[in-house]
């Protein structure tokens, strides 16, 4: 299919995007969905569907004439799920007349580079395929945490090419929420564990108390768990340009988002060298108190398991 944008041959593919309350980002992020010529623009909200939200993309889908390809889905609450999101983004999925879905959030521009990431999953193995985002600083705190991503991500790409395996820690760097996945595949390899995962984010975003540094699991993202459980059979992908610009301000910079990224990067064995790079280049110094927090933990473990 030619879709006049210098990608010739994109395949039918769906866009699955959960919305809360966003009504100021999606008169700006929800035109360049439709830019990039989806065969349908699935928008994911909780039931009852808050009645402004719906309004606010109806007028855009109207004036990016873009009505025939907008669904909007009301998702119930599921009991099985402890972490909504994840559920309400797999509903979409479920949803989808593709199999090459795209997910993306509201808070996202996305351009023709997520196109490259539509091509490539169901091909030679590949279920996943990852793009970059980037965040506009706001602060010079704010662009060296951008500098620094931005450096460490190129050196990521170069060291995965060189030295693709055992490199899981580089890995867990390269993703981002931004990603097209092949819809068999996703079927095929996620588990029951998604069920009883659950979001540090949420209490952040409620503005409550975040779990307590004390909580002996590790909480992933959701969309971390669905490319573990993918890359066990099938090829990830991790493309270092640019597929999105982030508006809102990053959840993931907060000190308690800090210490659970720390937690799970010292799970995966990422060692104290690339803890402390990335303590300098992002400026995460909770994020070194989780990793040695969790190998205290580990070792204690160890010394157990021996005794």
């Amino acid at each position: 299919m030619d879709r006049g944008d210098g990608y010739k041959g994109t395949p039918e593919f769906s866009i699955v995007c959960p919305i809360k309350d966003e009504v100021n980002l999606i008169p700006f992020t929800l035109p360049s969905f439709y830019s990039v010529n989806p065969s349908e623009v699935i928008l994911c909200l909780d039931k009852p569907a808050p009645q402004n939200v719906v309004e606010i993309i109806r007028k855009v889908a109207k004036a990016c004439d873009a009505e025939n390809i907008t669904r909007i889905i009301e998702v119930e609450r599921n009991p099985e799920y402890k972490f909504h999101q994840a559920w309400v983004r797999r509903k979409g999925f479920l949803e989808a007349k593709n199999d090459k879905i795209l997910t993306t959030d509201i808070d996202l521009i996305i351009n023709r580079n997520v196109l490259k990431a539509v091509n490539l999953v169901g091909k030679n193995n590949i279920g996943l395929v990852s793009c970059y985002k980037f965040r506009m600083p706001r602060s010079f705190v704010g662009l060296w945490r951008t500098g620094g991503r931005h450096f460490l991500r190129m050196l990521y790409v170069i060291l995965m090419k060189r030295y693709p395996k055992n490199k899981r820690g580089l890995r867990m760097s390269l993703f981002t929420g931004l990603y097209a996945l092949y819809r068999p595949f996703w079927l095929e390899t996620e588990d029951e564990g998604i069920k009883i995962l659950i979001n540090p984010k949420q209490p952040i975003r409620e503005g409550k108390t975040p779990i307590h540094p004390k909580f002996r699991g590790i909480c992933l993202g959701e969309d971390t768990y669905l490319r573990n459980c993918m890359e066990k059979k099938y090829r990830v992908v991790y493309l270092p340009c640019i597929g999105a610009r982030v508006l809102s301000d990053p959840l993931h910079d907060h000190p308690a988002v800090q210490y659970w990224v720390g937690r799970y990067n010292a799970r995966i064995a990422r060692s104290y060298l690339g803890a402390v790079i990335h303590v300098v280049m992002h400026l995460h110094f909770n994020y070194f108190r989780g990793f040695v927090a969790e190998r205290k933990i580990m070792k204690k473990a160890l010394h157990y398991e021996f005794a």
